[in-house]
């Protein structure tokens, strides 16, 4: 079996996305909309004569718990939610808070922000072309319970489909966070980025095709297990990466089940997985039957190139069966035995000149 976990790691460091804390860019421009909104709304509700509510912000998606990739498009996201200290119960539209923070917003850059159904989004643009975005969820409390409300709706949504939905994104974060230490812990996150890198190589960028990556970490924190090899050459156990992946891969392909479809009359592999937070909903429910068997069959197939590579001796043949096809350009392939073997005689061979200077 071949060895190619150093492959694996350069491939990591290829693919990873900085920290907050790490990019500076990012920051600046998370904080500068931040403070934006803050004094807008002090305005806004100084003008509508009400008292200013205090507000809170909470990094979400994959920046807060450290699991982003370069994206492929280089659309790169961020998720920032906005908490008002207010109650869902003095505001029944769910999209005023939205469209107050729409307001805010709308010079900002030269793209109008945009009401999504889960947030407001704002869109930076670089020669004309997506840069990154922001989205921002709106969070309200409840006089009744200690739940965060999100608020649900596009801007010109009918009245069944706008409205406060339970949620908690800090106890998402924490819930990925903790659900692993140490050394586990950093192979649990090399195994979901090369999971989200998979899913960017493999499936169209538009509608819901893709999987959720929400759902895929989600899985993981359950279906993941910390993998290691002996290694002959150190006498030491190290980790193999490899066998980690195909191990999730194998595991959340026993997640899916048949069930058939009476509208196109067949069977479909299907997955659902509640999230572990409120609103405890099923993560895949945007996707189609269709959609979900498609993600079954990239999967098996994916399992399958893993168990092809693992069974090769050659790193060189190990990573061709991975690179460019599963995870694009940016896995490396080593030379060839036989480009290594073909230097090493080059270099122990003796120059034309020395060998005249053996024969005289």
């Amino acid at each position: 079996m071949a060895d190619i976990q150093k492959q694996f790691e350069e491939f990591h460091d290829e693919i990873k996305l900085k920290r907050f804390k790490e990019n500076k860019e990012l920051r600046e421009k998370r904080d500068i909309i931040t403070n934006k909104i803050k004094k807008g709304v002090k305005t806004k509700f100084e003008e509508m004569e009400k008292d200013v509510p205090s507000l809170e912000f909470i990094d979400q998606g994959s920046y807060a718990v450290d699991l982003g990739i370069i994206p492929e498009d280089k659309d790169y996201d961020i998720d920032e939610g906005v908490v008002f200290d207010l109650y869902k119960e003095d505001y029944t539209d769910s999209l005023e808070l939205k469209k107050i923070i729409r307001d805010i917003l709308k010079s900002h850059t030269t793209t109008i922000p945009k009401i999504k159904n889960p947030c407001v989004t704002i869109t930076y643009s670089l020669d004309d072309e997506p840069a990154y975005h922001v989205d921002l969820p709106v969070y309200v409390k409840s006089k009744y319970d200690d739940h965060l409300y999100l608020a649900w709706g596009k801007e010109f949504s009918n009245k069944e489909n706008k409205y406060w939905d339970p949620a908690d994104p800090e106890g998402l974060n924490n819930y990925i966070k903790n659900s692993f230490a140490d050394d586990a812990k950093k192979q649990f996150k090399r195994v979901v980025r090369y999971m989200k890198k998979w899913k960017d190589v493999c499936f169209e960028s538009s509608g819901s095709s893709r999987p959720p990556s929400v759902g895929i970490t989600i899985l993981a924190t359950e279906l993941f297990s910390y993998k290691q090899s002996y290694d002959s050459l150190s006498s030491k156990y190290k980790d193999d990466d490899l066998n980690a992946l195909k191990d999730f891969v194998s595991n959340l392909k026993r997640k899916f089940f048949l069930k058939w479809d009476h509208e196109l009359e067949k069977n479909f592999y299907i997955i659902e997985y509640d999230l572990p937070v409120q609103p405890y909903t099923n993560v895949f429910s945007k996707m189609t039957n269709t959609q979900m068997d498609t993600f079954y069959q990239k999967l098996n197939e994916f399992e399958n190139a893993l168990t092809e590579a693992g069974g090769k001796s050659d790193p060189h043949e190990a990573c061709k069966v991975l690179s460019p096809k599963y995870f694009g350009e940016a896995f490396p392939i080593p030379e060839s035995k036989e480009a290594r073997y073909k230097k090493v005689a080059l270099s122990s061979a003796p120059s034309s000149s020395s060998a005249k200077e053996n024969l005289l």
